[in-house]
């Protein structure tokens, strides 16, 4: 026993068939404890197999709250020509309301200070203003004729303009009226005031 301890390995091989059977068994135990800590390698499989499986519900559930995508059909802008046709249609009507308008109240203004409703100085001041107003609405008339517009839509608009300054002039003589107390200015205010009737009657239709 001293001289394979001595030698060491080198006879340990040769002697391992015969004389060591009992100290290999010893060994054995160690590839079992070696074996032991493989063992949580299943243990691990078996862990992430649930997370896998918990994923998973949240989805469901995700996908079915969701609301629905919105329809593209359904917010689709109307195309650039109708959008074009409403904007003119707009200034056709509101311009027609806005001269109608105006010429109920030169009319008013004109009865009531005949009539004594109206002091001379309020009945200037009434009247400035709604002539003002006229102006600003023939300026924005005015440019919108430098735009490219159909003959039809042209055509309206002239109308319009045409109102427009038959309104303005049609204040303008009614002040003339007011500083002279002429007869012929009274009946020239008249005159006009039939002319801007016969144009709200053809834009409107009344």
């Amino acid at each position: 026993m001293l001289v394979v301890a001595a030698i060491g390995g080198a006879l340990l091989v040769g002697c391992a068939v015969s004389a060591p059977p009992t100290p290999k068994p010893a060994e054995t135990p160690k590839a079992a404890s070696d074996a032991s800590p493989a063992a949580p390698v299943p243990a691990a499989l078996v862990v992430e197999t649930p997370k896998a499986a918990v994923t998973e519900p949240p989805a469901a559930k995700g996908d079915a709250t969701a609301k629905p995508a919105p329809d593209p059909k359904a917010v689709v802008a109307p195309k650039a020509p109708d959008d074009r046709r409403l904007f003119l249609e707009t200034i056709g009507a509101l311009t027609a309301s806005h001269c109608y308008q105006t010429y109920l109240n030169i009319g008013l203004i004109a009865d009531g200070k005949s009539k004594g409703n109206y002091s001379e100085k309020d009945a200037y001041k009434v009247l400035d203003s709604v002539l003002s107003l006229q102006d600003t609405v023939d300026r924005k008339l005015g440019q919108l004729a430098k735009v490219d517009l159909e003959k039809e839509d042209r055509n309206s608009l002239e109308q319009m303009r045409k109102l427009s300054a038959l309104l303005r002039q049609q204040g303008k003589v009614l002040q003339t009226y007011w500083d002279s107390g002429r007869e012929d200015d009274a009946a020239k205010y008249e005159d006009i005031r039939k002319d801007s009737w016969a144009v709200i009657s053809k834009l409107l239709g009344i």
